[in-house]
């Protein structure tokens, strides 16, 4: 009698070990995604409520920041660094914003807090390709638009 394809025990094990593995992509693709939804729905947010125009003027204000980059200020890329929070009431949003003007590029560093009324502008750093970063104070604020 010939045995069957599974009676081996690394064919066993190496069907085991491929559920497992299977299983925890399947997982970890879940959560990568459920992660990205929700970093697309502040993005989302951020843009909506005109909070990178806040941050792209108030770094326009600043002789500094004009000296290095230039202006106009263009953004391109928001990216999302961190946000705690989250409630209906409001929280904190951590994020980078890409910019370029006409002498130079930068990122801008922006720490913004938000509640149902407005979005208000925390903390906000210049870092030049080229030369040190900038500390830029920080104040203003847009209105909250009402939820979609």
């Amino acid at each position: 009698m010939r045995p069957s394809p599974l009676d081996s025990p690394w064919q066993s094990w190496a069907v085991a070990a491929a559920l497992v593995l299977g299983g925890l992509g399947c997982f970890t693709g879940g959560v990568l995604w459920v992660t990205r939804s929700l970093f697309q729905d502040i993005e989302r947010e951020l843009r909506r409520n005109d909070v990178h125009r806040l941050v792209l003027r108030t770094a326009e204000a600043m002789p500094r920041v004009t000296e290095q980059l230039g202006t106009p200020l263009t953004s391109s890329f928001l990216t999302l660094r961190a946000h705690d929070g989250a409630t209906s009431h409001g929280g904190r949003v951590d994020f980078d914003l890409s910019v370029q003007g006409p002498r130079g590029r930068g990122i801008l560093e922006a720490h913004v807090a938000y509640t149902q009324e407005a979005w208000t502008l925390h903390e906000l750093v210049l870092h030049p390709e080229a030369g040190d970063s900038v500390a830029i104070p920080a104040g203003g604020s847009t209105p909250a638009l009402p939820p979609d």
